[in-house]
């Protein structure tokens, strides 16, 4: 007696190109699931997919709700069966003939006979499982046999689908990280271009919330520096690399990926965002030195597959790569503006200094002053200490200088042992206090076997000289006339 099942042995040509003319794999391999579903009395069906972390989601039903499936998932995603597992395992068919009988079988078996499960391989990998029950007759082995073309024609139409979607997210993460390199190259800034690789990275890849430190090696910390998704107050955050907690953190002492995927049971966790579930942190490389990090969250568990992973990593390293160039570029910028020997601005970079804090005191309508300090006797140092002894000089008055003056006042090296200040928001009454204090300090810092070092000054300043001119210049002739006059003393305009 033949069995009522010999009919799938064989695929009617009509149905096949039914199947094959559907405008999309998921509705291609709804249909298949269909005609598996009516070849096989009391059949329920439906299509597994299984991404590289095994976690499940169902793809195509008949017979089952989606509802049902709905919980399912949320039920395999915390534990897959016996036999799922082995199906992934082994990546071979899993026939169980009778239900009842197999003793790890999961969830009711008050209707179910009998079950075949046929695995879907990509790349040695299972990518997808084709589920068949039955609730009134039990399957036997030439019945599963008789499934297998049908079967043959869904792999390879989710094959087909697989291969189109990891194309299109291939493509995807390249235009990403070709972007990323354009940004790199047109920023003028590092914040500009991380700022830049965060909407990047929100508009191709849809995340919600991300975020990217930099490493301060001074201050031995992360800081944010760009960001989507986190309220405002978050800016500028820092963490110190030396805490126990932070996703971020762990990343960076760790060096390497870090993967939440259920913050409820991670203890380093730091919930940034309500509901928080996921977390995942690259660290930023060059050179060997991880310079910061990209941190990812999401109110979804398991949010960050393998997959994920495999090509954020070589974005996360270009952006590295970027960043370290560019703060090598503004190091060496820095650098071509400041004098070699004491630290101080040079002369290329006086003109720029000169010009910004000019237009902002016409902007802002406040003072400026400009101080031109001369070392007296400095040819003396030399010539009877020498000349290592002169540059001693030099680099601890630059010092001096700095300890006493405010972050935003400029120190100028104008030449020689010429020094030009720039004190922005000063008046010429509150110059003169400044220099008090200043000469108060160099003399008791500044001293060499001939004795206290001692500096001539001249100054000028906006409201202190209201007919105009070069205040650079003409703080420069007031120098000199006190040190004609009298070393060791101050000029300035003397209306004033």
């Amino acid at each position: 007696m033949k069995s009522p099942m010999n009919k799938t042995t064989l695929i009617r040509t009509d149905e096949l190109e039914r199947i094959l003319l559907e405008t999309t794999p998921r509705k291609a391999v709804q249909r298949a699931v269909d005609l598996i579903a009516q070849s096989i009395p009391s059949a329920s069906v439906t299509v597994m997919g299984v991404d590289a972390d095994r976690h499940v989601h169902f793809d195509a039903t008949n017979g089952i709700s989606w509802s049902v499936l709905r919980k399912v998932e949320a039920t395999f995603s915390r534990e897959l069966p016996h036999n799922i597992m082995d199906i992934i395992r082994d990546r071979e068919t899993c026939f169980i003939d009778d239900v009842g009988a197999y003793p790890d079988w999961r969830g009711p078996t008050r209707d179910l006979v009998s079950y075949v499960g046929f695995p879907i391989i990509i790349d040695r990998r299972v990518v997808s499982i084709i589920n068949v029950q039955t609730s009134l007759r039990r399957l036997r082995s030439e019945d599963v046999d008789a499934l297998r073309p049908l079967v043959h024609l869904i792999s390879l139409i989710i094959a087909r689908y697989l291969k189109e979607q990891q194309s299109a997210k291939r493509e995807n993460y390249l235009a990403l990280l070709h972007e990323t390199t354009l940004d790199g190259v047109r920023a003028t800034s590092a914040v500009e271009f991380m700022n830049s690789v965060v909407k990047r990275i929100a508009r191709r890849l849809g995340y919600q919330y991300i975020a990217l430190f930099l490493c301060d090696d001074e201050a031995q910390s992360l800081v944010l520096r760009a960001q989507k998704g986190y309220s405002g107050e978050y800016d500028g955050l820092t963490h110190s690399v030396h805490d126990r907690v932070g996703v971020a953190v762990r990343a960076f002492r760790l060096r390497r990926v870090i993967n939440v995927a259920d913050a409820r049971t991670c203890a380093f966790y730091l919930h940034a965002i309500p509901g928080g579930l996921s977390d995942l942190a690259l660290p930023l490389m060059a050179g060997g030195k991880v310079i910061g990090v990209l941190n990812l969250e999401s109110k979804k568990a398991g949010a960050f597959s393998r997959e994920d992973i495999r090509n954020l990593t070589p974005l996360a390293a270009g952006v590295g790569l970027m960043l370290a160039s560019m703060q090598i570029k503004q190091l060496l910028r820095e650098q071509a503006l400041l004098d070699g020997l004491t630290g101080a601005h040079n002369r290329r970079a006086m003109e720029s200094i000169v010009i910004e804090e000019l237009e902002r005191s016409r902007r802002h309508d406040h003072d400026v002053s400009f101080v031109m300090m001369d070392v007296d006797e400095f040819k003396s140092i030399n010539d009877r200490l020498g000349h290592a002894e002169g540059d001693r000089v030099l680099e601890t008055l630059v010092a001096c200088m700095h300890k006493s003056l405010r972050s935003i006042d400029k120190v100028i090296r104008y030449g020689g042992d010429e020094f030009l200040l720039v004190l922005p928001e000063t008046s010429q009454r509150e110059t003169e206090l400044v220099l008090e204090r200043l000469r108060v300090s160099i003399e008791t810092q500044v001293v060499t076997d001939m004795g206290p070092v001692h500096c001539s000054v001249g100054v000028a300043t906006v409201r202190g000289d209201p007919e105009g001119g070069d205040l650079v210049e003409l703080a420069d002739k007031r120098m000199y006339r006190a040190k004609g006059g009298h070393r060791a003393r101050l000029e300035e305009d003397p209306g004033y």
